[in-house]
């Protein structure tokens, strides 16, 4: 692993240029994140005791009977959203990304007043909000989304103007398109961008597109395979990137191929890519992490991370880092080593790198 990490800093350590030369689209959606802790116990003059894991705080509250209260604790109130943070994170890294999406209107949330000037923002309604509990073991959000998830493509092009939107997307090195299933409207918006966008490409090659669906539990049989139609739609016009974790590829899986994998994440992928008609798929989890596609199988454990300071958002940023690989034309298996170290130091900080930080990390990762 040493070895690949060196070979890696060798290949990114002139490509900031590279990255600040670069263009995304990034899109749809916008939140405002509050990040707890869910108090367990609290005595006077002491620390209060978190719940530490799910689980725990799941068999509380199964435990109870009737009605009950919790207290929580804020750790911080923050831009929210994976667009914003995907987009975020890649602006730290010296891209340039225009974002579509729910920051505000007409004016913008001055909680994204923290985005990186690097992020232009186009939005065409009110940012969602989210309650974001956080525990060692990983997280769980609760959030609503009422004026994002009424609004339609045909709103976004109101707002915005198609005109603009075409020279977004026809300008751009890739797109993102993210948080298919938190946004009520996103299927009714992946159809306008093909009906009214990739038509009017002008590329002389194909352009790199990346979707993230989030968690898509919620959705029926019948819209996930709608979506999974229309993705193989993008990939006539595009290179298309599917990004899942591991709860979304199972649960993608049981339609797709209708069988269990027994945890096998690595069958998965196999039989997950072959059925969707895509160019690359990657699974990610805070384990091991796979990429899947004409160049083969690639797998990269993740680093580890002692003192985690964050989790929600740590799968925004290891696509950003994934993104920013590709865009550096590394190969799958390089840009799944720089994604996971871009999302290591994010939750280890609480901050998406920039470049400078992400070699000295990997080279830290040398010495170790």
């Amino acid at each position: 692993m040493k070895e690949k990490i060196t070979d890696l800093i060798t290949a990114i350590k002139n490509k900031q240029e590279v990255l600040s030369s670069k263009k995304v689209t990034a899109g749809f959606d916008g939140f405002v994140d509050t990040i707890v802790r869910v108090i367990k116990n609290k005595e006077n003059n002491a620390e209060p005791e978190f719940f530490n894991t799910i689980h725990d705080y799941g068999k509380y509250i199964l435990e109870k009977s009737g009605s009950f209260s919790l207290e929580y604790e804020i750790i911080n109130t923050k831009l929210g959203g994976n667009m914003p943070i995907t987009s975020n994170a890649l602006a730290q890294l010296g891209v340039t990304v225009n974002c579509i999406g729910a920051f505000g209107y007409p004016q913008i949330h001055t909680a994204f007043a923290d985005l990186s000037p690097n992020c232009l923002l186009h939005s065409f309604t009110d940012p969602g909000t989210a309650i974001a509990f956080e525990f060692r073991d990983g997280k769980m959000i609760i959030g609503q989304a009422k004026e994002l998830n009424s609004m339609k493509w045909n709103d976004i092009i109101n707002v915005i103007g198609l005109d603009v939107l075409v020279n977004l997307f026809n300008e751009c090195d890739l797109f993102c398109v993210l948080n298919w299933s938190e946004i009520d409207t996103s299927t009714n918006i992946w159809q306008g961008i093909i009906n009214d966008i990739l038509p009017a490409y002008q590329k002389r090659q194909k352009q790199i597109s990346f979707f993230d669906l989030s968690d898509c539990s919620k959705r029926s049989k019948e819209i996930i395979e709608e979506m999974l139609s229309l993705l193989k739609v993008f990939s006539k016009y595009t290179k298309t990137i599917l990004s899942l974790n591991r709860n979304e590829a199972n649960i993608i899986s049981k339609i797709v191929c209708n069988k269990d994998f027994a945890n096998d994440q690595e069958l998965l992928g196999s039989e997950l890519y072959k059925q969707l008609g895509i160019d690359m798929l990657v699974l990610h989890s805070s384990g091991t992490s796979y990429v899947f596609s004409e160049e083969g199988i690639n797998s990269c454990k993740s680093f580890f991370v002692e003192q985690p300071l964050i989790s929600t958002g740590a799968g925004d940023n290891f696509n950003a880092g994934f993104i920013a690989g590709q865009l550096m034309e590394l190969n799958a298996e390089d840009s799944l080593i720089f994604a996971n170290a871009t999302a290591a130091q994010y939750i280890q900080s609480g901050l998406s790198p920039q470049h400078e930080q992400m070699i000295s990390f990997l080279e830290q990762q040398i010495k170790s």
